[in-house]
């Protein structure tokens, strides 16, 4: 069965769509149908050629896995059948995300891992997370462990009688240096590798020697800030860097 035909039969079973575009109740919704009739399908199209079958995945993983045991050196006496609740998420979910290189890549290491009797430190829980980060987090993630710890800067205004307001959400320039698709989102990176556990944001904590923040201001993506009267613009410097947690995840799946 072609991906096609396994996609749409599944959404046929799920979503009554005779029933939803009946002729007699929505006229209207049919005449929109019939002059949209491919364009949906066109749509989609690119998306299948990324959908990856199992049988494409085996031909991949004939050969990633092999090249993870040599890179690794791991003896053939060591390799032993994967934990399924990691083999078997791991294999559905690079079905879609095969065409994302760093996500595919993280996949693969944490299958192998699974696979070396030596290590113990793969764990379930990381295809969970591989599959809620996007390239530009993993293309971050693999910089901030390289660094450790990094600045962070962000603005606020501060106004006569009411008090300080956010203006800017936390600037750093890593999404630039390792060339993040959309490197203005950084902010919404950052929530995210937080949420996961994988990096500490220390709001508390900074850098005493204050050329990491000049370099920061500095930034082509730093916006500059325009202050009425009255206001003033306050800086609130601190740090971040990849936990405990973030390290062995790292381990795992990015070496």
């Amino acid at each position: 069965m072609s991906v096609n035909e396994s996609f749409g039969g599944e959404i046929g079973k799920q979503v009554p769509v005779k029933a939803i575009y009946d002729d007699i109740a929505h006229p209207a919704l049919s005449e929109v149908g019939k002059a949209l009739q491919g364009v949906t399908k066109m749509a989609l199209s690119p998306i299948s050629a990324m959908v990856w079958g199992f049988d494409k995945i085996a031909s991949y993983l004939d050969v990633a896995i092999p090249e993870y045991f040599a890179r690794k050196k791991i003896a053939p006496e060591k390799i032993k059948s994967p934990d399924p609740s990691i083999a078997v998420p791991t294999l559905m979910a690079l079905t879609y995300n095969s065409h994302k290189t760093e996500l595919r890549e993280m996949f693969t290491n944490l299958l192998g891992t699974s696979m070396n009797s030596d290590v113990v430190d793969e764990h379930p829980a990381f295809v969970e997370i591989i599959k809620q980060l996007c390239s530009d987090e993993a293309k971050m993630l693999k910089e901030i462990r390289e660094c450790g710890m990094m600045p962070i800067i962000k603005f606020r205004i501060a106004i006569d009688s009411v008090g300080e307001i956010d203006v800017l959400p936390y600037f750093s320039d890593i999404c630039y240096r390792v060339g993040c698709e959309y490197p203005q989102k950084f902010p919404e990176y950052l929530d995210n590798l937080h949420r996961h556990g994988l990096v500490d944001v220390e709001i508390d904590r900074y850098f005493t020697n204050d050329e990491y923040y000049e370099e920061l201001k500095k930034h082509p993506g730093c916006k500059k800030i325009n202050v009425q009267p009255g206001q003033k613009i306050v800086e609130k410097k601190s740090v971040f860097k990849i936990t405990e947690f973030g390290r062995k995840f790292c381990s795992v799946c990015m070496d």
